[in-house]
């Protein structure tokens, strides 16, 4: 298996290939940190769609992060840094070093980070990220109303 593609771009394999059974998925097609750059990024693909790449700092080590943009697939790849499990992690902008504001406290400790839909940095359109190593909790807020994985329709 290649790691990457004739673009250069890392191929992430899905063992899984989940969203082919799904009649309907949320996919994340816009991300920015509070300054207003895309997290979005072709360097990742997830059964075949960009991935989200955000910085990471754990215990005085930086690197970068691929999360899938496809709603509740919890496939994530760690570039360039060993995550120890249950550490708290800093997460900021791969571009311009910004750190992601604390959206709420998370049931497992952590926090969830906010990163946004839009690139007005509005807590009205974010996602929430947990900070801790291994939690998978996140949040959609979109228009202010909190979206569930029991609102998205499955096969």
């Amino acid at each position: 298996m290649e790691r990457f593609d004739h673009k250069g771009m890392m191929i992430i394999p899905n063992p899984v290939n989940k969203v082919a059974a799904m009649d309907k998925v949320l996919v994340v097609n816009q991300l920015h940190c509070p300054n207003g750059h895309s997290l979005i990024s072709d360097r990742t693909s997830f059964n075949g769609r960009p991935g989200i790449l955000i910085g990471i700092g754990v215990e005085n080590r930086r690197g970068l992060v691929a999360l899938s943009p496809i709603y509740g697939d919890k496939t994530r790849v760690a570039i360039d840094i060993d995550l120890p499990h249950g550490a708290l992690a800093k997460l900021f902008c791969p571009v311009c070093n910004a750190d992601f504001p604390v959206y709420a406290n998370c049931s497992c400790g952590g926090e969830l980070l906010a990163v946004f839909l839009n690139r007005d940095a509005s807590f009205k359109d974010c996602i929430g990220i947990c900070n801790r190593i291994d939690c998978v909790n996140a949040r959609i807020v979109s228009s202010g109303e909190l979206i569930s994985e029991t609102m998205i329709e499955r096969v």
